[in-house]
């Protein structure tokens, strides 16, 4: 059983870097991740807004933010522009730049992860319902914590 459809989610998330700037009606969502405990290698940050893109490789936007220097005391923080709606964030760091998060033989990740609303994921990957939270009109801040 794999713990993250990896090739998918890394090529979710190298097509999202690439994507446009916001609308100006867009929402600033300040994304926290904390136990961050390894320096270098990126986050690759992924916005989705449905059970069936979640993980997938259809988002809504995404971030990639290096990790060297960005680092105070475990925590990196970053912004999102997301229009109001429900969406649900991951989060992994890539460490060797192959924009996929490594599992080991039986699919649980090798490279840390997270998920907004600290998603569980013990025996498969987080799902969509627990990961969702509501973006309004007003500035947020989200915080996910790598596992």
């Amino acid at each position: 059983m794999r713990y993250f459809p990896s090739s998918l989610l890394g090529a979710a998330l190298l097509a999202i870097v690439c994507t446009a700037g916001a609308a100006a009606d867009d929402t600033t969502v300040r994304v926290v991740v904390t136990n961050v405990v390894k320096p270098g290698g990126v986050l690759l940050a992924g916005a989705y807004d449905s059970p069936e893109t979640w993980l997938g490789a259809t988002t809504v936007t995404g971030q990639e933010v290096p990790v060297a220097g960005n680092v105070h005391d475990g925590i990196v923080t970053f912004e999102m522009r997301l229009p109001p709606g429900s969406y649900a964030v991951s989060v992994f760091q890539d460490m060797n730049g192959n924009r996929k998060l490594d599992t080991n033989f039986i699919g649980i990740p090798t490279e840390s992860s997270g998920s907004s609303n600290d998603a569980p994921a013990k025996w498969s990957a987080p799902k969509f319902r627990d990961a969702v939270f509501t973006v309004g009109d007003q500035p947020m801040e989200i915080r996910i914590k790598l596992n």
